[in-house]
């Protein structure tokens, strides 16, 4: 059963002084529930941190034959060097996205403390919302667009591939990114990843922070490195890119750890 539109987002609240907030942002055919457990298992590493997890509205879906979902905005297929993008629902999703930073902020945390972050869909959503602004479409701070302190995409992409970069902020360079994707993506797959990656360095001039590939286990070492011009570490402003081996979609044991990691370093208990 999927929640109606107006449905407040689900809430896992501190267990400490409320210092920061991480709005997660699900995937197709999900609701906020699905990233619950995700909250459960890392509150331990960051007290501090209020979770939120929105849920998407309800409607048709092109690349599932026009299935009735949920969804942030409608998608023609996968393939995305020739999917349509239906933008006014994107702007709309990012507007409700917005609405939630600024009830964070109301409430007296300051973007610079909350954390955007999506899986698959809800990647995509993140990086529209964080990197962007919008003058005509934007709500609050999305209007010159969003100083966070980090963003969070797991299998996820790059929306408005032709000319995403009209819409950047002059925050995108030096906003902290993880990028985690699984080499055996069969819904965004990698190849598809590493090309939006490397626009996003390479074209849009945030600095690639790191590029490697690592095993899948919590433990997990790295496998390999793939540029010798990235450094620093993750959670540095820029853009770690972490490949995960064989892995499908979804976050898996070792990708949780370096979220941790990721969320220690840009929002620190204070």
């Amino acid at each position: 059963m999927t929640p109606p539109t107006h449905e407040a987002p689900i809430v896992v609240s501190p267990t400490v002084k409320h210092t920061a907030s991480v709005i997660l942002i699900h995937a197709i055919g999900d609701t906020g529930q699905g990233w619950r457990g995700v909250a459960e298992k890392l509150s331990k590493d960051v007290p501090h941190v209020k979770w939120i997890f929105p849920h998407a509205p309800t409607g048709e879906v092109a690349a599932y034959n026009k299935k009735c979902m949920t969804r942030w905005f409608d998608i023609s297929s996968y393939d995305f060097d020739k999917a349509e993008e239906n933008r006014a629902e994107m702007f709309k999703a990012a507007r409700m996205i917005d609405e939630l930073i600024q009830k964070e902020v109301d409430a007296g945390v300051p973007p610079e403390r909350v954390v955007i972050g999506g899986f698959s869909q809800g990647g995509a959503v993140a990086l529209l919302t964080s990197l962007t602004k919008r003058p005509e479409d934007g709500f609050g701070g999305g209007k010159e667009g969003w100083k966070v302190a980090g963003i969070v995409v797991v299998s996820g992409w790059l929306p408005f591939r032709n000319n995403f970069q009209q819409f950047l902020s002059s925050h995108a360079t030096k906003t902290p990114i993880f990028w985690g994707h699984g080499t055996d993506d069969n819904v965004v797959r990698y190849k598809f990843a590493d090309a939006f990656v490397k626009k996003l360095t390479s074209v849009f001039g945030i600095p690639m922070v790191e590029n490697v590939t690592l095993g899948t286990e919590y433990n997990a070492h790295c496998i390999s490195s793939g540029s010798s011009q990235a450094k620093g570490e993750i959670g540095s402003p820029g853009l770690s890119f972490r490949t995960y081996k064989a892995l499908g979609h979804r976050l898996c044991p070792r990708e949780q750890r370096d979220l941790s990691d990721f969320l220690k370093r840009v929002v620190p208990s204070s």
